[in-house]
């Protein structure tokens, strides 16, 4: 087809600069052979656009209206941000892999193939630069990851433009496809299933945790979030999803929990943030939230960041006497995870409580209190 040839193979001018690769040689680097895209037809044609600059509008987020912004998230769908497209692959990238933690079988991450599909408005000044963004950041992080593409395609549309990504096991391969990857990242015969390992829902245990775990040490900005794409408010830039390393350590640590049956549900954050996973978790009961931990460790006075921020990560539940087990396995792997809270049965929507002191603190300063008052 004449738009999917032009549009991979084109040597693409952006903002006054031809770019050294076209799109499916940057994508090919890191793509199985039998996915790949040679080209070999006539001279390429050439893309030239301009990059657009994101736009901050003035107005703050109110944390006392959060209960209004969850309301607008929910039923929600995010739309491609032009001016950002190489941040919203990399998320998309992360929320992908991590959406596979989730089902049967035995995998580690090194096992994994992402089949990718571009589907593209061209017309809109910006949108082929965002394309040519957009594949050169999926390459550049499926790379730093270790992984690879099983394939990838494009497609012209009229409708929004969208990266769709879906997890598949790697084709068998000879040694020079796969000895790049650690040894300590594969496993012999690995499987992937199609079916879950652990439900998407709370089991209304009073007792059990809520944990978060992010997969990126990113600050937790809301730049080109869904909430700053449905209240039109400003978000500033978005995460920069770039700490490859640390998201490994987070995928090993997290499968090697479901696989042990450790876990009693787990959802991925992802598009609308922690609290919309939290909320679309909390199906048979309520859940008492507190975000002082996390707010302490990253030094954070705006609750509604780490609510709707789009860093990728993980919310699990677990049983109470699992928490000394899950506190040793992500501590050895120098992984950051946050207890939120516990289910509330009988119950329905979100408890939050924020402060940017963590437990132990709060109960340090009434006991300094409490003495001072006795003198």
């Amino acid at each position: 087809m004449a738009e999917k040839t032009s549009a991979l193979h084109a040597a693409y001018v952006i903002d006054g600069v031809q770019e050294e690769y076209t799109p499916a040689q940057l994508l090919d680097a890191v793509t199985e052979a039998e996915g790949r895209h040679p080209f070999a037809g006539p001279a390429e044609a050439r893309e030239v656009d301009e990059s657009l600059d994101p736009v901050f509008p003035g107005a703050d987020f109110d944390p006392a209206r959060v209960d209004a912004y969850l309301e607008a998230v929910l039923p929600a769908r995010k739309r491609l941000p032009v001016a950002d497209a190489d941040a919203y692959t990399r998320i998309r990238v992360a929320a992908a892999l991590i959406d596979a933690l989730w089902r049967t079988g035995r995998f580690r991450l090194g096992d994994l193939r992402l089949d990718a599909a571009w589907r593209w408005d061209e017309a809109p000044v910006g949108a082929r630069a965002a394309f040519y963004a957009s594949v050169r950041a999926a390459a550049d992080y499926v790379d730093a990851l270790g992984i690879k593409f099983s394939g990838y395609r494009y497609a012209r549309t009229s409708g929004p433009s969208e990266l769709v990504l879906r997890a598949r096991i790697a084709r068998d391969a000879d040694e020079e496809d796969y000895g790049f990857i650690s040894g300590p990242f594969r496993s012999e015969h690995p499987v992937l299933g199609a079916r879950r390992s652990c439900p998407a829902t709370l089991v209304p245990d009073p007792q059990s945790w809520l944990v978060y775990i992010p997969f990126d040490t990113a600050d937790f900005r809301l730049g080109d979030s869904l909430l700053v794409q449905q209240t039109g408010l400003g978000g500033g830039p978005a995460p920069q999803i770039t700490d490859a390393d640390y998201f490994l350590d987070c995928y090993e640590v997290v499968r090697e929990l479901v696989e042990d049956g450790i876990l009693l549900s787990g959802a991925t954050v992802g598009e609308g943030g922690l609290l919309r996973t939290v909320r679309q978790m909390a199906v048979a009961c309520g859940v008492g939230l507190d975000l002082s931990d996390v707010m302490c460790a990253y030094q954070e006075q705006d609750p509604v960041r780490i609510l709707f921020s789009e860093v990728p990560g993980a919310v699990v539940q677990i049983r109470d006497t699992d928490f000394d087990y899950l506190d040793a396995e992500l501590l050895l792997q120098d992984v950051a995870f946050f207890p939120l809270g516990h289910p509330i049965p009988g119950e329905s929507g979100i408890r939050i409580k924020a402060s940017a002191k963590s437990g132990i603190q709060t109960i340090l300063e009434s006991l300094i209190r409490n003495a001072e008052g006795e003198d």
